[in-house]
C-alpha cells in the first residue's frame, strides 16, 4: 500500500509539474504588456513633484515620467499607461499579485527586499539619502540636538531601521513614532526623518510656510532608489533597465527632447546611432522597436530635462541635481556601452 501510493504521488507530479513550470517559462510579462496594451505603472499617489494627478486631470512627475518613458519605448505613445495606485506595503505585492507590471516609486534598493519579496531592482534613477528635517529656530542644528525629541517615521521603511541604528550608534535617546509628513506639520513629532528627497517633497507641497523647516546637513544613509519589477523575468527586467540607462545615455551625450529628431540624421558616434536605432539591433534584441529610445527621449526628455523639470531649481522643491548627473558633469549615473 505504501509502495502504490508513493507511485501515485510520483505520477501525480509527473502530470503537475510541467504545468506549472511551463506556466512560469512562459510567464513574459514583455508580451503580455503588449497584448494588453498598455503599461500597469504603480505609483504613489498625491505625491507632487514625483507622482500626482495634476490639474488639468493628468499623472505627473518623476517617476511618472519613467513610466511614460517605458510605454512610449514599448508602444511609440507615452500615454498607453495604466497609473496603479500604491503605498508602502502594496508596492510589493502588487508585483506579487501581477497587478502591476512595474512600480516606480521611492523605493530604496536592498538585497533583503530583492529576497523577501522577489522583485529586482533593473537600474537605479535616483541617488538618494536618509535625513532629517526639524523646525527653524528649534535649536536643532545637528543630530546631536535631537537628544530627548520625538521623531516622525514612516512604518514599514528601510527609513526606520536607519534612525534606529544611527541614533544608538551616536547615543541618543529619543522617542520614535510611527506616523508620516503630515503629522509632523501638525505638530505632532521634534523632527521628521525620510530620503532627503522625500523631505524636500513635503516641505514643498506639505507645510503652510515651507521657510520655517531645515533639513538637516547630515545624511543618515546612502539610499539608492530605483524602479521595481518581479524577479522572474530576464528580459523583462533587461527592458525596464535600457529605459532607465537609455535617458542616461541620452543626457551624456547631449541628446535632448528638442534635438532628438536631428541626431537621428547627424551621423554622430556608433553609440548615439545604436541608441536611436539608425544602427545595431538593440531594439531587436530586447523584444523593442529599432526606434524605441528616439521615442521615449521625444516624449520625456533625458535623464537631466526629467530631473530639472520636476526636482531642480525653480521648481518647489529646488534640489540640486548633486550625484544624479551623469559621470562624465561629475555625478554617479553611468551607462553600460550601447553597442
Amino acid at each position: 500500500m505504501l509502495i502504490s501510493s508513493r507511485h501515485s504521488l510520483l505520477w501525480m507530479l509527473m502530470i503537475v509539474l510541467p504545468f506549472v513550470y511551463g506556466g512560469r517559462a512562459g510567464a513574459d510579462t514583455l508580451e503580455d504588456v503588449l497584448n494588453h496594451g498598455d503599461i500597469r505603472c504603480g505609483v504613489f499617489p498625491d505625491d507632487p513633484g514625483r507622482s500626482a494627478i495634476g490639474p488639468e486631470g493628468d499623472w505627473q512627475g518623476f517617476y511618472v515620467d519613467f513610466c511614460r518613458a517605458t510605454a512610449a519605448a514599448l508602444f511609440g505613445n507615452p500615454d498607453r499607461v495604466q497609473y496603479i495606485e500604491v503605498d508602502a506595503t502594496t508596492r510589493f505585492t502588487t508585483l506579487q499579485q501581477r497587478q502591476t507590471d512595474v512600480v516606480m516609486y521611492s523605493t530604496t534598493w536592498t538585497l533583503g527586499r530583492e529576497n523577501r519579496y522577489q522583485v529586482a531592482f533593473p537600474a537605479v534613477y535616483l541617488f538618494d539619502g536618509q535625513g532629517v528635517m526639524v523646525r527653524t529656530g528649534a535649536g536643532v542644528e545637528s543630530l546631536a540636538d535631537l537628544q530627548g525629541k520625538t521623531l516622525c517615521v514612516t512604518e514599514n521603511t528601510s527609513t526606520h531601521q536607519n534612525l534606529v541604528d544611527v541614533l544608538a550608534r551616536h547615543r541618543i535617546e529619543a522617542s520614535i513614532q510611527f506616523s508620516n509628513g503630515d503629522s509632523f506639520f501638525r505638530g505632532h513629532c521634534d523632527a521628521y526623518s525620510a530620503d532627503r528627497m522625500n523631505l524636500a517633497t513635503n516641505r514643498a507641497h506639505r507645510a503652510d510656510n515651507p521657510s520655517e523647516y531645515y533639513i538637516l546637513p547630515e545624511s543618515l544613509s546612502r539610499e539608492p532608489i530605483g524602479p521595481m519589477v518581479r524577479n522572474d523575468d530576464a528580459r523583462w527586467i533587461r527592458v525596464v533597465r535600457a529605459v532607465v540607462d537609455g535617458l542616461i545615455l541620452a543626457d551624456e551625450k547631449g541628446i535632448t527632447q528638442a534635438g532628438v529628431q536631428a541626431d537621428r540624421t547627424s551621423g554622430r558616434s556608433v553609440e548615439v546611432r545604436n541608441l536611436l536605432g539608425v544602427s545595431g539591433d538593440l531594439g531587436s534584441r530586447l523584444g523593442l522597436p529599432d526606434d524605441w529610445a528616439y521615442h521615449m527621449i521625444l516624449a520625456v526628455g533625458n535623464y537631466s530635462e526629467i530631473y530639472q523639470r520636476h526636482f531642480g531649481p525653480g521648481t518647489p522643491i529646488n534640489v540640486d541635481a548633486g550625484p544624479n548627473q551623469p559621470w562624465s558633469r561629475g555625478g554617479l549615473l553611468f551607462a553600460p556601452l550601447f553597442r
